[in-house]
């Protein structure tokens, strides 16, 4: 393969702008269901909330979600992703490592 080919190839997937407002749009959205599902609070971390880290068409949505009881998290879950065209990971807060409670607290946005 012609290494500008490849090289061209990259910046378009791997070094692409993102559209991060659609994400967003579409957590909030995400947010507002799980909610109705009986989630406590919904708070956003990662590249789509965080405007000082790069937001690529290769990012995902992450959110940490509390109070969402077991029986329905992955019901709800599977629906959730199904209202996005990002990849989606959806963490319950009570599994979440300490690593990720620090961000959501420290740099979260909650939706």
């Amino acid at each position: 393969m012609d290494r500008s080919v490849f090289l061209a190839h990259i910046r378009r997937t791997r070094f692409a702008q993102g559209d991060r407002e659609n994400a967003q749009a579409d957590a909030r959205r995400i947010a507002d269901f799980l909610r109705e599902q009986g989630a406590s609070r919904v708070v956003g971390i990662g590249s789509a909330f965080a405007p000082h880290r790069r937001f690529t068409k290769r990012s995902d949505i992450d959110l940490m979600v509390e109070g969402l009881p077991p029986r329905r998290f992955f019901r709800a879950s599977a629906r959730a992703a199904d209202m996005t065209a990002f990849e989606l990971d959806l963490t319950p807060a009570e599994s979440a490592t300490d690593y990720m409670r620090r961000a959501a607290d420290d740099e979260g946005v909650d939706l």
